[in-house]
């Protein structure tokens, strides 16, 4: 039996053609992810993130689930290992044109939980991780 599912289309010339990632990571912020607003909604409802909240953001993609804390008064850390969505994540969190409208305490960090730590810093109150984590690329 032949699959249904074509996973990659090849070009005209048999090659396959090569995937911009800035683009899709883009396209997941502006299309895809505003459909996960309710459940950073009710989990920042449920844990009652606030002013007094340091959240440790792991796998923090595009930063939107970031800002929403931040938006509740949160100081917040992301840690990703795409720059491209981390790009987007500072372009949402750490606006260079409007640095006075910025989140207070607001970091991004390239890198795994590790590099996000900091000695001078008090510990983090809540660790989120909406992406699943220790999954391979192309894992499902």
């Amino acid at each position: 039996m032949t699959p249904t599912l074509v996973r990659q289309q090849r070009s005209r010339t048999g090659t396959v053609p090569r995937a911009d990632l800035r683009a899709r990571a883009r396209d997941w912020s502006e299309i895809q992810e505003r459909m996960l607003v309710p459940l950073y909604e009710a989990v920042y409802g449920r844990l009652d993130v606030g002013p007094a909240t340091r959240l440790l953001g792991l796998g923090c993609g595009s930063g939107l689930a970031l800002l929403m804390a931040a938006s509740r008064g949160a100081a917040v850390t992301g840690v990703d290992t795409c720059a491209d969505r981390l790009d987007l994540a500072r372009e949402r969190l750490l606006p260079e044109e409007r640095q006075q409208q910025a989140p207070a305490g607001a970091r991004i960090v390239h890198g795994g939980p590790g590099d996000a730590a900091r000695a001078d810093a008090s510990a983090y109150t809540l660790v989120t991780a909406f992406e699943p984590i220790g999954c391979r690329v192309g894992d499902a």
